[in-house]
């Protein structure tokens, strides 16, 4: 036989690598690799939460203090910023103007509620010009000053906000907590709801969602 016929039969033919099947991931692939996004599990403070969470109820109360008075430019303009922002949400809350002199200022509770709440110091203040002056606009979430404009934009960029309507989260210190908690189980504020039950008619205070008057039950 020929000595070059015997080596070929031999030697043993090169193993061929096997196809790897639609759901096989190579050995030398990372295992971050092989995280599928989908399969990821959304969090909120190192927590994992509710993937239908978007769907979560609004459970606070949320007022708006603003001012239609157009000679502070600045205050009003940054009202007409902070309602585009809860319209935007479809969130629902009650609209207080500081304006004494708005035109329906005489059938609305408005100026008695922003009298009351600034005796009882719940209202944020800031000096300007060496002047102290009340906030505006400011948002109060379950009797808790949230803050100003920016204070609103910056919950909802960091996704915050959302939690703190579905009383998730506290207003006051951002601590995870029950959505039935009456206190705070971290800085033990107390959360209060600031407008009579008599007032909520429509008559007596704006109620808004979506930049359209709503009566009780209209939500």
């Amino acid at each position: 036989m020929d000595p070059s016929v015997l080596q070929e039969a031999t030697e043993l033919p090169e193993e061929q690598p096997q196809d790897q099947g639609p759901n096989e991931v190579p050995d030398d692939q990372t295992a971050s690799d092989q995280v599928d996004g989908s399969d990821a599990t959304a969090t909120h403070q190192g927590q994992p939460v509710d993937e239908n969470y978007g769907e979560a109820e609004q459970l606070a109360e949320v007022i708006l203090v603003t001012t239609s008075l157009g000679g502070m430019k600045r205050q009003f303009f940054q009202s007409k910023l902070a309602q585009h922002i809860l319209d935007c949400k479809g969130i629902v809350y009650y609209l207080i103007d500081a304006n004494r002199d708005f035109t329906r200022a005489a059938a609305l509770k408005d100026h008695l509620l922003f009298e009351q709440w600034n005796s009882e110091g719940l209202l944020k203040k800031e000096t300007v010009n060496g002047r102290e002056s009340i906030i505006l606009p400011q948002l109060i979430i379950d009797g808790i000053s949230i803050g100003s404009t920016k204070d609103i934009q910056d919950l909802e960029d960091d996704g915050d906000l959302d939690y703190i309507l579905a009383r998730m989260t506290c207003p006051q210190c951002f601590a995870e907590k029950g959505q039935d908690a009456v206190q705070c189980p971290q800085c033990k504020t107390q959360y209060r709801m600031k407008i009579n039950p008599e007032y909520v008619d429509g008559v007596d205070v704006q109620r808004i969602c979506q930049g359209v008057l709503v009566g009780v039950g209209e939500e």
